[in-house]
Parts: C-alpha cells; sequence; structure tokens
C-alpha cells in the first residue's frame, strides 16, 4: 500500500462532506474526500435523487441529484481530490496527525472530518436466481466506459437503474432495462430521456417483465407472458442501498449507538478527529440537510485551526476574499 498526504481528509462525500471539503480546502488547505459509492452525494444520490428537498438554503425545492450538482460545483478550483468506491477502514496515529487505511491505499493527514452519515451506502446483494452462475453481475454503478460495446442488462427500477442505461447507451452499450413495474423512478428529464431512446430503438426497456434466473450466457425473462432468453455480457443488478458503519465502528470514539459523541467544534475524543452531520452526536434526532451543512462548516473550520495554527477558527465572510487559485464568477 501507498501513502499520500493532505491537510484534511473528509470520509463521506454526503451534502455534509462535501461542504466541509468546500470549507476547508476555501481556507487553502489540501483536502482529500474518501467515498464508498460511486458517485458523490451520500444519500442524496443513493436513495432519493429524484426527489425535492425544501431545507437546503437558497436552493427551495430542488431534487436531491441538483443539489448534489451543486455542491460539488463548489469544489471547482479548489485543491480537494475525490476518492469514490473507497472505503475507509482504519484509523491510526502516525505522531502527528493520522493514517487512514482503505483496502487497497493507506492515506495520511494532519486532520480528520467524519461525515459518514448512517454508514456506508453499500449495495443490496442480488436476490436473483442464478445470480452466482453468471460471470459478471455487478450491484452498483461501473466505469461506463469500460462497458462499451457490451450487452448489458440492468435490472431495477430505481433512479440509478435509468440513469445507468442513459449513460451505458451513450458510451457505446447495449442495453436492456427490466424491471418487475412498468413504471421507472427518476427524474423528468432523465425518464423523458429514456422513452426517447426507447421509442428511437437505441436501448431496450423491458418492464413489466419477470425475471425468471440469471444463466451463464445470460438471463430468462417472462414478457408478457411469454418467456425469452437474453444473451448478456454484464449484468447490473440495481436494488438500492443498505447503510453500514461496520468498517469505523471499531474505531475508538466513544461511541453511542450509531452516533459519534462531539463537543466544541465537532471535536471528538481523538484530538485532530471531528464529526459533522447525522453521525455527530450533537445533532441527535434532527437528520437534516440544513444542520449537517453548518455542523461540516464549523467543523472544517476547527479542523483548519488544528492543521494550520495560524489559520484563525472563525474564517470571515466568503464574500471579502477569493477562493484559493480560483476566479471569481462573471
Amino acid at each position: 500500500m501507498t501513502s499520500q498526504h493532505s491537510d484534511i481528509v473528509v470520509i463521506g462525500a454526503g451534502p455534509a462532506g462535501l461542504h466541509a471539503a468546500f470549507y476547508a480546502a476555501w481556507r487553502g488547505l489540501r483536502v482529500r474526500v474518501l467515498e464508498a459509492r460511486s458517485e458523490l452525494g451520500g444519500q442524496l444520490s443513493a436513495l432519493y435523487p429524484d426527489k425535492r428537498v425544501y431545507d437546503v438554503p437558497g436552493l427551495p425545492g430542488a431534487r436531491g441529484a441538483e443539489v448534489v450538482a451543486h455542491l460539488r460545483r463548489q469544489l471547482d478550483g479548489l485543491d480537494v481530490d475525490v476518492r469514490i468506491n473507497t472505503v475507509a477502514r482504519t484509523l491510526t496515529s502516525d505522531g502527528t496527525g493520522w493514517k487512514i487505511g482503505t483496502d487497497r491505499e493507506v492515506f495520511t493527514a494532519g486532520a480528520v472530518i467524519l461525515a459518514a452519515g448512517l454508514g456506508a451506502l453499500l449495495s443490496r446483494a442480488p436476490r436473483i436466481p442464478g445470480a452466482d452462475s453468471h460471470p459478471d453481475v455487478r450491484t452498483d454503478l461501473p466505469d461506463f466506459e469500460e462497458l462499451s460495446g457490451r450487452r448489458v442488462l440492468i435490472v431495477g427500477g430505481v433512479p440509478q437503474a435509468a440513469r445507468a442505461a442513459l449513460r451505458l447507451m451513450e458510451a457505446g452499450a447495449r442495453v436492456t432495462l427490466t424491471h418487475s413495474r412498468a413504471g421507472f423512478r427518476g427524474d423528468p428529464g432523465s425518464l423523458a430521456q429514456l422513452e426517447e431512446a426507447r421509442t428511437a430503438g437505441r436501448l431496450e426497456v423491458l418492464a413489466p417483465a419477470r425475471l425468471i434466473a440469471l444463466t451463464p450466457q445470460g438471463a430468462e425473462l417472462e414478457v408478457e407472458g411469454e418467456r425469452r432468453d437474453l444473451q448478456v455480457e454484464t449484468v447490473l443488478s440495481l436494488g438500492g442501498y443498505l447503510p453500514d458503519l461496520s468498517p469505523i465502528q471499531s474505531w475508538p470514539l466513544d461511541w453511542h449507538g450509531e452516533y459519534v459523541p462531539d463537543g466544541p467544534g465537532g471535536s471528538t475524543v481523538l484530538e485532530g478527529v471531528y464529526v459533522a452531520g447525522d453521525l455527530a452526536g450533537s445533532g441527535g434526532d434532527f437528520k437534516l440537510i440544513s444542520v449537517g451543512l453548518a455542523q461540516a462548516a464549523v467543523a472544517a473550520n476547527h479542523a483548519a485551526h488544528h492543521v494550520r495554527p495560524e489559520l484563525k477558527i472563525r474564517p470571515g465572510h466568503s464574500s471579502d476574499r477569493r477562493p484559493p487559485g480560483g476566479a471569481d464568477e462573471p
């Protein structure tokens, strides 16, 4: 394993994590964000990207995916390195800061901000007969370009299924999308594009349909009472996600159930380790985006002062300064 250093490591790329990364990088620090899933946004992306949320300041009634896009855009021009498909598993002191171990690499940082929400959102295992027989069954969004030219079956009605179908089609895959019901979840724009692509014959939609079983060569379905065999090289079984705190619950943070107790500035019992968002004990049952954003800003500025004591905890007004390395918008 290699070791890579940054000033601050943020664990979790939900709204709290992305906002913490923004504030720390805005102060001129090098920030790395570790996200367990293959896309940013936490619960907003995984569970309800198509639903409207109303408690995000300045974005009334925006859909979850839109909120994530705005949070991601706010990082443009800042020194933020985002690592997806990266689960933080170990936390150890290196004498001057912290070492965060993952399955592939070790990252070091002067401070750590925990913004893991309800835990790493891990894909549900496929509950499909014959799933073990097919050579390439996946349960989360893939590298779309990697599947260019392949025959891909997408199973599921969640918003990720519609988006994956469109992205894979654009990448040059031959896509079949199936679901037990006729309708799919997703934002209106994606669903309209899906229908347009289906009508034009650019991808195949089989819904409602019953997936009988996967086979070594593909899948067996029942469509409108008739059996149909599909030859597919890759199967995406997108059945949603389950939160899992187990990768970090062994860390010595004086856990109170699913919460990490925090003091002033989001500080934990470990010096240089901070917490924000749903994981923070101070928020209690207020699992609100607006609360998480406020906690993230406070924790990030305390972490910045911890790493660079010459930086005051209070960041001043953003309107009075330009972003580090960035340019003002017209």
